[in-house]
């Protein structure tokens, strides 16, 4: 009897070695973790948190209220934009007085200049006929070419002002456009729901201080599904659609593969063994038939339905 005892409990030994060994080439035995999508919100500037309107768990709906936040950064470009909008409307309302006043000078410079190119040419008529001396004439010529020369440079002003304000106007139309965008952007610092969903389970304390990049809060939406990695050698076929079983130990439900992903990653520390180095694993998808009830980022195990389970199923179909 202790020889039979020693060789049933040898067998089991060696059964359970070749299980540990070789048994997730025979039999689907995949660690992964219940997902869902997840979308951050993100700090981008330095901002402190004045004010929290939700807690973890909690179901949001989009455009609900989060979070207020204040930020000195983003309310000193915003005073910025506006003391530049201010200078840029000022400069604006000089050049166009002074296009008004070059616009009402111009045609008194042109009727100067054509009167005083008039007395030129009857003076030269009469200076042909030694009727006018040489002096009068080179005087009325000086005044004729100051006035023609006012005139050019009275035309040359009024196109460059044109050309002036018009570069104004549209750098004005830019910083307000910019202002517009900061302000609606930064919303008072109103931080709002991009999408519905539940708070995940990190929400920041009101005084807390974030800089840019740096991570608030999540919204979890979205049906869950669970990322797979897959053994690192197999000897069964594996397909979309294939049904497996999902659990971690606590409750279980049915589920599918939806999609064997064409990238690898390392294995988490979590599904680390003791005995074997890191790995780097394939990835699948599996999706549940039937809504989950698994929290988000719990870890589960994946296997092929049991037999009992499989009897269940045909019986069903029945």
């Amino acid at each position: 009897m202790g020889r039979r005892v020693y060789l049933v409990l040898l067998a089991l030994l060696a059964v359970a070695l070749g299980n540990y060994i070789w048994g997730d080439m025979l039999f689907l035995r995949a660690d992964g973790l219940v997902l869902r999508e997840r979308a951050l919100v993100e700090a981008t500037s330095t901002i402190r948190v004045e004010g929290v309107a939700v807690r973890r768990g909690q179901g949001v709906s989009a455009g609900q209220t989060l979070l207020k936040v204040g930020s000195i950064e983003i309310l000193e470009r915003i005073a910025d934009y506006a003391s530049r909008n201010a200078e840029l409307v000022e400069r604006e309302a000089a050049l166009r007085s002074r296009a008004n006043i070059v616009g009402e000078l111009l045609p008194l410079a042109d009727k100067r200049m054509n009167e005083t190119s008039r007395m030129v040419q009857e003076l030269q008529d009469l200076k042909a006929k030694s009727i006018v001396s040489s002096q009068r004439l080179e005087e009325v010529t000086a005044v004729a070419y100051t006035a023609q020369t006012e005139f050019v440079r009275l035309s040359s002003e009024k196109e460059s002002l044109v050309a002036e304000i018009e570069a104004v106007a549209q750098a004005r139309a830019h910083s307000l456009e910019a202002l517009s965008n900061l302000e609606e952007y930064y919303a008072n610092g109103i931080v709002s729901a991009s999408k519905s969903g539940q708070v995940g389970e990190i929400v920041p304390s009101v005084g807390e201080v974030f800089r840019a990049g740096d991570s608030m809060l999540s919204i979890i939406s979205g049906d869950a599904y669970v990322l797979v990695y897959l053994p690192s050698n197999y000897w069964f076929q594996l397909d979309a659609g294939m049904k497996v079983e999902i659990a971690n130990g606590r409750q279980s439900a049915a589920g599918y593969i939806s999609e064997i992903l064409p990238v690898s990653q390392s294995v988490p520390p979590e599904f680390q063994q003791a005995f074997r180095p890191d790995q780097t694993r394939q990835l699948a998808r599996v999706e549940f038939e039937e809504p989950s009830l698994f929290p988000t980022a719990a870890n589960v195990r994946v296997t092929r339905p049991n037999i009992v389970h499989q009897a269940y199923a045909w019986l069903k179909e029945l």
